[in-house]
């Protein structure tokens, strides 16, 4: 790029103004109510990538203390706003991108964007990161993780979406180079995620992915490469000589995950056309099995002490009997016999349970929608909905497994033949979604009938094979508090269905010990 002027964002008329209208719009920006001021307190600045067709383009990410005074009361936030500053309008940033325009003190126009979508900042902090390289001053510096430092180097043709943030108080803006696809080619895609409130001190969630990536998970979209930077803090009490220089993450650099094809869409969409998932099934037990594994493996998992083991057990006794309870008249006279006798014998194996089962790490609020597919041999888990501690793994078992079980209900009941064999629809959803399991893999034509009961008992079966065949410890899904978590949320399915119950005999088959 030939420089023709230098421009500092922050030394132009209107600046602060134009950032002060735009900042309110913005879902990760603190309410501007009041008295409020913006001091910026750090920043980078990147050269322009080549190939852009202006020649006065001035990229610069911003650190603003905003502070706020309500009442008697005076705070600040800390955010990031990363800017693309163009001599003229441009279609590489698009109009959602637009922040305001400026007259500079040269005379000279100014249009602004959020660097978050604009091409060519995306680009640049791209190859900063790729190329590991540091500002001048030393306060910044781009660091490639995963062999992202291998990859070829991004230029501003790079195709670029919007999307769904993973981590609160973000920009998600999905990369993709020239030529890739846009339904697939997941893994030639990344996701660039601007922590717009950024913090000396990693969040969980961020912690988690960071240390899984160090550790060589392949079960989590890994971080690629991060952009770090420094502010400066002003104590609030001001008995200070000096701000104190504070450093973290401003730019994390992922693979996708939620951008990509999920296990709930996909396995709808697979019976929908009368095609089995059990392949794809097993894949996601493994999957989860090595997350699992991994999570253990980076911060540690612990036998139950006796009283946790004794707690646990008494609690499940009077939930699984507490559900029995309120469902029991749904039931014909024989079922309900069968189960009831099921459930004392359960109930009896609960309270004569001796053997501790590990505590560790999990995610929590997992659900097949939050496991996603990059490519034909590779499903990640995403960590939208967070980490508890010192949990069950077969939570997450019970929990992908349930959301599977009400997603063959809702499908079902669309179906005049519940719960018996139906019609398939016969719909092209599947192969929209890229779902790879073939009914003639699995020994059926597409278009045959239907039993709901049959296709999740293959894919429940398949899934736990594929959670034992991981390097995780499968104790707790042989378990019988596994069988007795399963029960009790089957006939809270039964029971959120108003009595209908399309996969009956696989329930009671699940639970048996």
């Amino acid at each position: 790029m030939t420089e023709q002027r230098s421009i500092r964002g922050e030394q132009q008329p209107g600046f602060l103004e134009i950032l002060t209208n735009w900042l309110p719009h913005q879902s990760w920006c603190p309410a501007l109510l009041g008295r409020r001021s913006l001091l910026r307190v750090g920043g980078l600045r990147l050269p322009a990538p080549e190939g852009d067709a202006d020649s006065q383009l001035f990229l610069e990410l911003h650190l603003f203390e905003v502070g706020h005074l309500t009442g008697a009361d005076e705070h600040s936030v800390l955010i990031s706003v990363p800017l693309a500053l163009r001599s003229r309008p441009s279609a590489l940033a698009g109009k959602a991108a637009f922040i305001g325009k400026l007259t500079a003190s040269d005379g000279g126009e100014l249009w602004v964007y959020d660097g978050a979508r604009d091409q060519a900042f995306l680009a640049a902090i791209l190859e900063m990161a790729r190329r590991r390289q540091g500002s001048r001053n030393g306060r910044s510096r781009g660091q490639a993780l995963a062999g992202f430092d291998q990859w070829e180097p991004f230029a501003v043709d790079m195709r670029r979406d919007p999307a769904e943030p993973a981590l609160e108080h973000s920009t998600r803006t999905l990369v993709r180079p020239a030529g890739t696809d846009d339904e697939g080619d997941w893994e030639k895609k990344i996701a660039v995620d601007f922590l717009r409130r950024p913090s000396a001190e990693r969040e969980l969630r961020l912690e988690t992915v960071f240390r899984l990536t160090a550790a060589h998970s392949t079960a989590i979209p890994r971080v690629l490469g991060t952009v770090t930077g420094a502010w400066q803090e002003y104590p609030a009490d001001e008995q200070w000589a000096a701000p104190e220089w504070d450093t973290g993450e401003l730019v994390v650099i992922r693979e996708p995950g939620p951008a990509a094809p999920d296990a709930l869409s996909l396995a709808r969409s697979s019976l929908r056309d009368g095609k089995s998932f059990a392949e794809s099934a097993h894949q996601l037990g493994c999957t989860l099995g090595n997350f699992h594994a991994d999570l253990a493996g980076a911060f540690g998992a612990h036998p139950q002490a006796a009283q946790q083991l004794k707690s646990m057990a008494s609690q499940m006794q009077h939930a699984l009997q507490a559900q029995w309870k309120k469902v029991r008249h749904e039931f014909d006279e024989d079922e309900a016999a069968d189960l009831h006798e099921m459930i004392d014998l359960m109930s009896m194996q609960l309270r004569d349970s001796d053997e501790p089962l590990m505590l560790q790490r999990i995610h929590g609020e997992l659900d097949a929608a939050q496991m996603h597919r990059l490519n034909q041999e590779r499903w990640v888990v995403t960590e939208t909905g967070g980490f508890i501690e010192h949990k069950l793994g077969m939570q997450d078992v019970v929990a992908v497994l349930m959301s599977l079980a009400n997603m063959v209900m809702e499908v079902a009941s669309h179906v005049s033949a519940l719960p018996e064999q139906v019609d398939s629809p016969g719909s092209d959803d599947s192969a929209e979604n890229g779902s790879d399991d073939t009914a003639e893999a699995e020994g059926a034509e597409p278009g045959d009938p239907v039993n709901f009961g049959q296709w999740y008992e293959e894919l429940s079966a398949r899934l736990l094979e594929g959670y034992r065949s991981s390097d995780a410890d499968s104790t707790g899904i042989d378990s019988v508090f596994f069988r007795a978590a399963m029960l009790t949320e089957s006939l809270q399915l039964f029971s959120r269905w108003e009595g209908q119950w399309a996969f009956r005999p696989s329930m009671l088959m699940q639970v048996e010990s």
